[in-house]
């Protein structure tokens, strides 16, 4: 019994250490002062004119190592870099943004401000004003109020009616069920998808849902990315339409007589219709990251001459064009010289005099390399501008009754040209265009799609005369882990728009009832 006691006296000495010993570090840790320089450093840019976005550093200190790194960030440019060879003092810090750039900041007396030099080896040095923020963007709570408070709950609005000739409906009506769709917003409220800009549908040519979170807003421009590849093909189609354009098989090269100095050894056979379907067979390498200095479409981004980096790639050993579909942004961007060629004007002034004059898009950005417009990835438009796009294809090149792109070339351009590996037939590529199958209910829907890099969609969904875009900042969710994906859209999005009762279990969101195809996460 004596022997017992003496253990259960030695059990509360240590758990009493314990304890203490507990409280000191959290005392430590919370005694512990934030280090003047870590958090959130933030300026305006002006991209371009009348287009200002946040740019964004923030610095952090490694706990054991000591050691000090930036993660830098344009979200609406979808631009983000992480940097490990940071120098700092009380005062003064510098950081190595690589290939020559260097950033030099200094602290302002209210240390809540940075004076900073920014050098380029190509363009020379700037100055610019940071302010510490609170919290960066990937903080930020998917919508405030009015009063600046977080928005907790969701409830349906039907959009505004404006002067852009979209025609308005309702959406929550006898027609519908909400259920899924409300449980969807909730879950964008309470944080799960982070990043996520914009959600719009149409259905039967009307526009019946408009939600904006984060950087969305309905005013503003928001990049596509490679969705411009898309825009890119209606374009073409256009010129083809008016005769510009005569002969899809006519080889690239001959759209492009001045870099004939260029050209590999070897003439190519590479056709317009190659580069429309992503077949042209060169040796280009864009399956690795963006972010690698290695990757093609970033080196002709840099390269000061984005046409004379395509045409000068030779043909990949082996390999013959129109086989199989690889992906390739500077096939692409030699459409927009096609377009050049053939027309005689810029592919941007085009666009403005064809297209975009005739849907009503009056507000947009496209982008350009040194004077060559970026027919890949480098347009910016408004989201309901950019919801038109998919409208007019699904009706089947019209807008307002007015046929803008022929039926044939809509219906040739979105056709399932190619898969896109050997051993999926599901996904495929048309002119630009993807193909691609939702199943919902033991259904199967035909999708045309339109994507991005940064996680952008335009979905078309015949079958339901349905329209649905999203558009995000989110270009390391390489998965889709916090983005409206595809399982979003089988799991929640399409089964609102089916006219039928369904609903989702409160015990297992990831079913749906009755009869409607488990989703795994």
């Amino acid at each position: 019994m004596k022997r017992n006691n003496q253990k259960i006296e030695k059990l509360k000495i240590t758990s009493n250490a314990v304890i203490i010993f507990v409280i000191l570090l959290i005392s430590l840790a919370c005694s512990k002062e934030k280090h003047t320089w870590e958090g959130v450093w933030q300026t305006n840019i002006e991209f371009y004119p009348g287009f200002t976005v946040a740019s964004e550093f923030e610095l952090y200190q490694d706990s054991i190592d000591k050691t000090w790194s930036a993660n830098w960030e344009i979200p609406e440019l979808m631009s983000f870099g992480v940097y490990k060879d940071v120098k700092v003092t009380p005062s003064y810090i510098e950081v190595d943004l690589e290939s020559g750039w260097t950033l030099k900041g200094i602290l302002l007396e209210d240390k809540k401000s940075m004076n900073v030099i920014r050098y380029s080896p190509t363009l020379g040095s700037d100055t610019i004003m940071y302010h510490m923020v609170e919290n960066g963007t990937s903080k930020m709570p998917a919508r405030l109020d009015n009063k600046g408070q977080k928005v907790k709950s969701w409830n349906y609005t039907a959009p505004d009616l404006m002067k852009d000739d979209w025609t308005i409906g309702a959406l929550c009506d006898s027609n519908n069920n909400c259920q899924p769709l409300e449980g969807l917003f909730q879950k964008i409220l309470d944080g799960k998808y982070q990043g996520l800009d914009a959600i719009l549908v149409a259905q039967n040519g009307k526009l019946v849902l408009e939600e904006y979170f984060h950087l969305g807003r309905r005013d503003r421009v928001h990049s596509i990315q490679s969705a411009t590849k898309s825009v890119t093909s209606l374009l073409v189609g256009i010129a083809y339409d008016n005769g510009f354009i005569s002969n899809l098989d006519k080889p690239l090269q001959d759209c492009f007589p001045k870099y004939r100095d260029s050209f590999s050894q070897k003439p190519w056979s590479v056709s317009l219709k190659h580069a429309l379907m992503m077949s042209g067979g060169l040796d280009w390498q864009e399956k690795i990251p963006y972010t690698d200095p290695l990757n093609d479409a970033i080196v002709m981004n840099n390269s000061g001459d984005m046409y004379n980096y395509v045409l000068s790639r030779d043909i990949r050993q082996g390999e013959q064009p129109g086989e199989k579909f690889e992906y390739n942004s500077g096939l692409s961007v030699l459409l927009g010289g096609v377009v050049l060629d053939a027309t005689g004007v810029p592919i941007d002034e085009h666009a403005e005099q064809n297209l975009f004059s005739k849907l009503g898009i009056k507000h947009y950005i496209w982008s350009s390399n040194n004077g060559q417009v970026h027919t890949g990835g480098g347009l910016y438009m408004q989201p309901r501008d950019i919801l038109k796009i998919g409208q007019l294809v699904l009706n089947n090149g019209q807008w307002n009754g007015q046929q803008v792109v022929s039926q044939s070339w809509v219906k040739e351009s979105t056709a399932f040209h190619l898969p896109i590996n050997s051993s999926k037939n599901l996904v495929g590529y048309g002119y630009q265009w993807w193909r691609g199958i939702f199943e919902v209910n033991q259904t199967k829907y035909n999708t045309i799609y339109a994507e991005g890099y940064g996680i952008q969609y335009l979905w078309i969904i015949p079958k339901l005369d349905l329209v649905v875009l999203v558009l995000h900042h989110n270009p390391t969710d390489i998965v889709g882990n916090h983005s409206i994906i595809w399982k979003e859209m089988e799991r929640f999005i399409i089964p609102s728009f089916l006219q039928e009762e369904m609903t989702i279990d409160s015990k297992d969101e990831n079913k749906i009832t009755p009869n409607v195809k488990k989703i795994n996460e």
